[in-house]
């Protein structure tokens, strides 16, 4: 089992525990220990995508290295520690589309943001801008 992997003070709140199948044991009790998956969607890990972070005026924030991708979120890591807004505009290397964000957590140059299930259709002028070579000027 995972018992000796965690942490300190997790092991003891697992074996002050009652266990599943044993009488006394309440449903949910196990919930408070370990985190839920709160993602609607697998995410899927990916190899050296890149994307952009926008502020909402489209102006180029920083490059972010694409950690894994679900079809509604991203962990990314930032290039450069900045503050990011919480809403901003992501831009995927991988498919030239840009979509809405939301930061829905941080720890230090890792975000764990929400996307918009489609791209920003109404953004062309940006996209392309962002494909080119000197999208930072």
């Amino acid at each position: 089992m995972f018992d000796e992997f965690a942490p300190h003070g997790v092991r003891r709140q697992l074996a002050a525990a009652p266990r599943p199948g044993k009488q006394g044991f309440p449903l949910g009790a196990a919930s408070n220990l370990v985190a839920a998956e709160r993602r609607q969607d697998r995410r899927r890990g990916v190899r050296l995508n890149w994307g952009k972070a926008l502020d909402a005026s489209d102006r180029f924030l920083c490059e972010c290295l694409v950690v894994n991708r679900s079809r509604g979120g991203a962990r990314v890591r930032l290039a450069r520690r900045i503050g990011l807004p919480l809403r901003f505009h992501f831009f995927d290397d991988a498919e030239k589309a840009l979509y809405d964000a939301r930061v829905v957590w941080r720890q230090g140059d890792l975000v764990g943001c929400r996307l918009a299930l489609s791209p920003l259709r109404n953004k062309q002028e940006v996209v392309k801008r962002m494909s080119g070579r000197y999208y930072a000027v």
